[in-house]
């Protein structure tokens, strides 16, 4: 019995293949991620191995966290560092004089 896993394997070599042949893309595995948990269920695998290995709990999706946990607080962090920086930077505009 193959486990989830391979059978994942499988399809990628399958798109891959295809897609290739038929429309000239390739996938690109250096840009691929697999966001688990736990890795060492893949770790013999080696369609994965190029693929960059993100936890669950870092896991976004075009910058914004999916989940509660560190990618929420780094997000909301990164918010705040921009927000003082910005408030520092006013310090330095002049007043403008309306007529």
């Amino acid at each position: 019995m193959t486990s989830p896993y391979q059978e994942i394997c499988t399809l990628l070599r399958k798109i891959s293949q295809r897609s290739s042949s038929e429309t000239g893309l390739q996938l690109n595995v250096d840009k691929c991620e697999i966001i688990k948990d736990d890795f060492t269920e893949i770790s013999t695998l080696a369609t994965f191995n190029d693929f960059i290995r993100v936890n669950k709990e870092d896991m976004t999706l075009l910058g914004a966290p999916i989940l509660k946990g560190k990618a929420q607080d780094k997000a909301i962090q990164d918010k705040i560092d921009d927000l003082t920086r910005a408030v520092k930077r006013l310090k330095h505009l002049q007043a403008m004089t309306l007529w």
